[in-house]
């Protein structure tokens, strides 16, 4: 029979339930975008705020340095000449300098909270549509996909490889933005203070960059031959310990042991390299920070004798601080190109299954939906092979008719085809050659889903699943 249209007919209110989701949407990415583009703004205003610390830390310095060379070291005195000589003190000056660093840390507090807070918002929303998207796509695709693609990988694909790309468009995106801007920032001031002294000390960073990330390499190579030599002795103690009953019958104890000891002085021999390795790139790193140093104030010194106008004290310690916090940057955003290379890899194989377009499409609304239906089932030729064995021919040329209300048994022997039978007639596959006939329309022609719905089946082996029945 065909259904009636009332007044609430559930069809008109799911189309209605998707347009409003599909406003909703188109809301929510404005929005998102907006949000990027703010928390992005907001990322970059670190590095300026970042900057401007910096420009109060040099006349702080310079302050300090006049009230150590015997200016005015308190409040009556720096009071008294102030009114006299109507001049701002160095007491005074670090006690504005000091209120203007509050403001600093006030407004780089609040820029931090909503470049990481609409960041995270944007992205926790993302990896949700993003997880929803590839899970319904994973569902929608045509069962011969599964056969070439395992249980294991889609989980993988669904946690491990979802979870690279959360780290990868997660606080690390302002991370990255942040650093940035506060290396090229500090490193503009600095070349603006003193561009000779930090031409100097940044001629050295790359060396202290290199030593960096030798050491790190060697702390991950060592760091994963030392657990694989553990997780080996591991192995032995709990396949000991599983079987105790039989390493005790056969007083294999002195055995195991050796097994176990073996293992162990391997692993033991990966420490003592690792030791010896992460002490010689650690020795190597502080050694080149320290000559940098070293040769920044040699040379500093130098030019504060001849340059003395320009390059204050103040100036001197504000260029090789800066210089430092540039290095240490260097060093701090070369990990996020590691992580966002590692997102980039997993996306691409997580966005490809996304796209992906099912060949047995069952959320299609598109094919033929007789209003009756006999049930004469007729195999014209058919030939057909599993996508994992296309080599393979499951069926060669097979024809046969199932007359309506007809009862029949497939007989034959494991792997004949008797279960591809029941499989392809419920379209999990679609046959290499030939058709397959229900009341003279090619299954290809019906609708999947009407299809499905007039066929009832029990399976060889039912699976249950956690719920209610409806």
């Amino acid at each position: 029979m065909k259904p009636s249209h009332d007044d609430n007919n559930p069809e008109e209110d799911v189309k209605e339930n998707e347009l409003n989701n599909q406003d909703n949407k188109d809301t929510s990415s404005h929005i998102s975008v907006e949000s990027d583009k703010i928390s992005i703004v907001s990322a970059l205003a670190t590095g300026v705020s970042y900057a401007a610390k910096f420009y109060f830390y040099r006349q702080l310095l310079n302050n300090l340095i006049l009230m150590g060379n015997g200016s005015m070291t308190n409040e009556s005195q720096a009071t008294n000449s102030s009114n006299k000589n109507n001049i701002t003190s160095p007491y005074n000056a670090i006690q504005s300098i000091t209120k203007n660093y509050i403001i600093i840390g006030c407004i780089s507090i609040f820029l931090y909270w909503v470049a990481w807070t609409s960041w995270m918002i944007t992205a926790e929303r993302q990896i949700r549509r993003i997880r929803y998207k590839l899970f319904r796509n994973i569902l929608c695709q045509e069962i011969g996909w599964f056969d070439t693609h395992s249980t294991g990988e889609l989980n993988n694909r669904l946690n491990d490889d979802l979870d690279k790309v959360k780290n990868g468009i997660n606080e690390k995106v302002p991370d990255f933005v942040s650093i940035v801007s506060k290396a090229i920032c500090v490193l503009i001031y600095a070349l603006i203070i003193g561009w000779k002294l930090s031409l100097v000390f940044l001629s050295v960073s790359p060396l202290i960059i290199l030593m960096y990330k030798i050491t790190m390499v060697l702390i991950v190579k060592y760091t994963a031959k030392e657990i694989e030599a553990y997780s080996l002795a591991s192995s032995i103690a709990e396949e000991a310990l599983g079987n105790i009953r039989t390493v005790t019958s056969f007083h294999g104890q002195q055995k195991e042991e050796e097994r176990y000891s073996q293992n162990l002085f391997a692993a033991k021999k990966v420490g003592i390299r690792k030791s010896l390795c992460m002490g010689i790139s650690q020795g190597l790193e502080q050694f080149i920070s320290f000559s940098a140093i070293t040769l920044t104030f040699w040379y500093g010194l130098k030019l504060t004798r001849t340059e003395s106008q320009h390059y204050t004290p103040g100036a001197l310690f504000l260029v090789f601080s800066a210089c430092r916090n540039i290095t240490v940057y260097a060093t701090q955003f070369i990990p996020c190109l590691h992580t966002f290379a590692e997102a980039s890899a997993s996306g691409s194989f997580v966005f490809d299954m996304i796209e992906r377009k099912t060949k047995i499409d069952v959320a299609d609304d598109e094919g033929k939906k007789p209003e009756t239906i006999k049930g004469d089932i007729e195999f014209e030729n058919v030939t057909f092979s599993y996508p994992t064995r296309q080599e393979s021919y499951i069926l060669q040329n097979f024809s046969m008719k199932i007359p309506s209300g007809k009862t029949i048994a497939l007989v034959g022997a494991s792997g004949c085809g008797k279960s591809t039978l029941i499989q392809l007639i419920q379209r999990f596959y679609d046959p290499d050659n030939g058709q397959i006939l229900i009341d003279g329309h090619d299954i290809k022609t019906l609708n999947v889903t009407w299809l499905r719905s007039h066929i009832g089946i029990v399976s060889q082996e039912p699976i249950l699943f956690d719920g209610s029945i409806e």
